[in-house]
């Protein structure tokens, strides 16, 4: 524990009790406490305590240990500790693979209907909105009708209403051209601009925490998965294991991309690597559309 956590824990028996909550946390979920979110987790575990009148952490512990009661708890920890800042377009090299991705299915005519993706971890839904555009350029610009569907899943319920709803402020769309706010967007107030309904109609929002669940709210195999920022929450070995889950959820010629870096030296089996290397995107090693930067690995 780091200086600044143990100082801030004043009754007898906490310091114990917080170690043991950050053992439980990452048993259960594989997220990764490291000293630089040992601090939030401990706001967030005095915070809890005031509001459910705990005296004590080991009291709410033992608690939240209890499996009727504790589960609740344990979703809103965790939701908390895994929401994270995101944006319209916030990595271009993706959305550009993507855009490429697309309109390559397309003149292969790999794909028989709708072109779906699952956004793991989208938030408050800008990451959904961004593929969503993306998709609408790329069929255009390929000659088709758009044709596909987006599913969004996140942790938490608050931003998957947010997402929902898709009325986001001026301040947070600093990376929408003036076209394509103008294309995609609506204007609702002062500063607040919602995405248009003939958007929002092919797009859909589940709360879902892919770390507990053995099957996600996914009962379609995926063209692509686009799963960036997650994964930096959890140890190795867990970030290996969800790629592997993930994986099992795509077509025979799916595409999956991630945060570049999230995993290194090690590549899921029957996939490699996609060019260009400022992506971190992996296709089946027998799909021929896509150049592999590397070499699959066993």
């Amino acid at each position: 524990m780091t200086d600044t956590a143990r100082t801030m824990l004043t009754l007898e028996g906490d310091s114990r009790s917080f170690e043991i909550w950050k053992e439980a946390i990452e048993k259960r979920t594989g997220v990764q406490i490291t000293p630089d979110r040992e601090r939030v987790l401990l706001l967030l575990l005095q915070r809890r305590m005031k509001e459910l009148g705990h005296d004590n952490i080991e009291e709410y512990l033992a608690e939240s240990m209890d499996v009727a009661i504790g589960a609740g708890e344990w979703s809103s920890l965790v939701d908390a500790l895994l929401i994270k800042e995101t944006s319209f377009f916030r990595h271009q090299a993706s959305m550009d693979f993507v855009r490429h991705r697309v309109m390559s299915s397309v003149r292969r005519k790999q794909v028989d209907g709708p072109f779906w993706v699952w956004s793991v971890g989208c938030s408050t839904g800008e990451e959904v909105y961004s593929l969503a555009i993306t998709l609408e350029q790329a069929m255009r610009a390929s000659g088709v009708e758009p044709h596909y569907g987006i599913v969004g899943t996140d942790i938490s319920r608050e931003a998957v209403l947010q997402a929902r709803r898709g009325i986001y402020r001026q301040n947070k769309m600093h990376a929408v051209s003036d076209s394509v706010r103008n294309n995609y967007f609506d204007q609702v107030g002062k500063d607040l601009w919602r995405v248009k309904d003939s958007l929002r109609r092919r797009v859909c929002f589940l709360t879902s925490n892919v770390l507990t669940e053995k099957t996600p709210p996914i009962t379609r195999k995926m063209h692509l998965i686009y799963c960036q920022n997650m994964l930096i929450y959890f140890r190795r070995w867990k970030r290996r294991e969800l790629i592997n889950q993930l994986s099992s959820s795509l077509d025979e010629n799916g595409c999956m991309i991630l945060g570049l870096g999230e995993v290194s030296g090690w590549i899921p089996k029957d996939f490699v690597r996609a060019k260009p290397r400022s992506v971190q995107a992996y296709i089946r090693s027998g799909d021929r559309g896509e150049v592999p930067s590397m070499r699959k690995k066993g």
